[in-house]
């Protein structure tokens, strides 16, 4: 096939126009039409091969502009966001400030630690009170372990002091993970600073809460990083507010709240509970126990049981497990309930309770109660009953003429090594 070319100009634009030659026919059909089928070729040349296509002015506008869209839509989510997390963080500053302003802040002085939970220095602080019996070392402490005090006690702490019916030091142990209780015996025969030897109960009397830290302390050698008081009527309160408390008793149990409710005139009849309407069964310790739901008011008689008036068995030492024992009941509760929920106990009881928890302190414990909760709970006396004869004997003694029945701790070195091991460890060399 001949390929002629006229006329060409290389000067010519690209629109160069060939002649054109007639091809060969095509037979398609042996009986009919003939199809002619020109074929238009274009020869090549350097005049006709087009440079690549330039791009469109527009296109990188285009793709600038797309671009910048982006940049702009990242920008403005990212500002958005960055202010839903600022005013979040500031609502839950207000309502955490608001619910720890509710709480009754009342600061003491008698050396204790002045770091809060989250920063809790690693140094010892020294103890400058010194006697026979006392300790003489660093007061031991962990910054993994915040210690409160939780006292117990008959009248508010700027009112006239009673006797602190209960002191059980409760352990936020991060470290193992753990809820500690441990229960000071009221009638351990201890020193208080400018008063001598007496039972540890007499301690609040004397001085308030700032006295029995000191105390505490002083004999026992574990710092007390935080003290809570609970009136009784705030635990009356606080036990209402939770909607009552469902608890395991024993019949006489049963009939000792009843009795102390009458006796006080608390209600109009001596059998309000009624102890044997109830359906007793044998508990896992084969105790014949029923499940009694219990207000604020016989909740508090049930946890200062300890047997008197001969109607229900008991001492001291059951009144103390008592006191844990609906302690971790409320705990459990509590490990049922939902955030909010936990939220509004913690604002309807802060008016309650008086402590020398910071408000940041308070916001770090609130936030991380979901997870505080989940901790497996151990509670302990000290010393255990079961001690006996080798960590401390019942004696008499006679201070100012007047009898005192007290537990009297036989080697004080050897025990305050126990009470650390339980406080900062994961042992209990306290139980038999």
């Amino acid at each position: 096939m001949s390929d002629d070319r006229e006329n060409f100009n290389p000067d010519t634009s690209d629109d160069v126009v060939f002649n054109t030659k007639k091809t060969n026919e095509l037979r398609i059909n042996e009986n009919s039409q003939k199809t002619t089928e020109k074929n238009t070729s274009r020869p090549v040349h350097a005049a006709n091969i087009k440079s690549p296509k330039k791009q469109d002015k527009n296109t990188p506008k285009l793709k600038n502009s797309a671009v910048s869209k982006k940049k702009l839509i990242v920008n403005i989510t990212g500002i958005t966001l960055s202010s839903i997390f600022i005013i979040a963080g500031i609502v839950l500053l207000v309502v955490f400030y608001m619910f720890t302003a509710r709480i009754n802040y009342f600061s003491i002085d008698n050396n204790m630690s002045e770091n809060s939970f989250s920063n809790v220095s690693a140094s010892e602080s020294n103890t400058n009170e010194k006697s026979t019996d006392t300790y003489e070392g660093n007061l031991l402490n962990d910054r993994q372990i915040l210690n409160i005090l939780l006292i117990g006690a008959d009248t508010r702490y700027n009112q006239d002091r009673g006797n602190s019916d209960t002191m059980i030091l409760i352990s936020v142990d991060t470290k193992h993970k753990k809820l500690k209780m441990l229960s000071f015996m009221r009638d351990t025969y201890v020193s208080i600073p400018g008063y001598g030897s007496t039972k540890l109960t007499h301690s609040f009397s004397y001085g308030g809460v700032e006295l029995t830290v000191r105390t505490v302390q002083l004999n026992y050698g574990i710092q007390i990083d935080r003290y809570a008081i609970v009136d009784f009527n705030s635990f009356k309160g606080i036990i209402d507010k939770l909607g009552g408390l469902d608890i395991d008793l024993t019949q006489e149990e049963v009939d000792y709240i009843d009795w102390q409710t009458w006796k006080n005139h608390q209600a109009d009849t001596r059998h309000e509970l009624n102890a044997s309407s109830y359906t007793y069964k044998p508990n896992s310790e084969g105790v014949e126990v029923a499940n009694v739901h219990l207000n604020g008011r016989q909740a508090l008689w049930h946890a200062r049981n300890r047997g008197e008036d001969g109607i229900c068995s008991g001492d001291d030492y059951v009144r103390t497990e008592r006191q844990r024992s609906v302690i971790t009941l409320m705990i459990n509760n509590l490990k049922k309930s939902d955030f909010t929920t936990i939220m509004n106990v913690i604002y309807e009881i802060g008016p309650m309770v008086t402590t020398n928890l910071k408000a940041s302190e308070l916001t770090t414990l609130a936030t991380n109660i979901t997870k505080y909760l989940k901790y497996d709970i151990v509670s302990q006396s000290a010393p255990d009953l079961g001690m006996i004869g080798e960590d401390f004997t019942y004696e008499d003694y006679y201070p100012n003429g007047e009898r005192l029945n007290v537990i009297d701790i036989t080697d004080w070195d050897n025990f305050r090594e126990k009470i650390a091991d339980y406080v900062f460890g994961d042992t209990n060399r306290l139980k038999p």
